[in-house]
């Protein structure tokens, strides 16, 4: 049951520790956010995919302007903020930062680029 979502192990003792529950709001499961990502809505909000810089994504670490880095690809997460299971502070703590420790410590067993890839902006230069 090591790294499961019903228990994570944590990263210095390897101790099972519980997951924190967080509300989520009607409209706003996993379940809505694979209907928006398939509604031809932008995601992106950029016009074509480019290379970007740590210094060019480190701008983007608002909630309301959320990109970041993982695995050395850059995405617009600003949508998803309200969606993530964990809770907006969770995931704004790799807000305008490299995400992919934190994201793989977390919940390694997502598979990001699926669930992620209509708001792909880029890629770390």
């Amino acid at each position: 049951m090591r790294n499961s979502p019903q228990m994570l192990s944590t990263p210095a003792s390897g101790q099972p520790r519980a997951r924190k529950k967080v509300f989520i709001k009607p409209g706003f499961s996993q379940l809505d956010w694979m209907r928006l990502t398939t509604s031809g809505e932008d995601l992106r909000g950029v016009q074509e995919l480019r290379g970007l810089t740590v210094e060019e994504v480190a701008q983007h670490n608002k909630r309301n302007d959320c990109w970041m880095i993982i695995c050395g690809k850059v995405y617009n997460v600003t949508r998803y903020v309200d969606f993530h299971p964990g809770g907006r502070s969770q995931l704004m703590r790799a807000a305008g930062k490299d995400g992919t420790k934190l994201f793989f410590e977390t919940h390694a067993w997502v598979n990001f680029e699926s669930m992620l890839k209509e708001c792909l902006v880029g890629f770390l230069t």
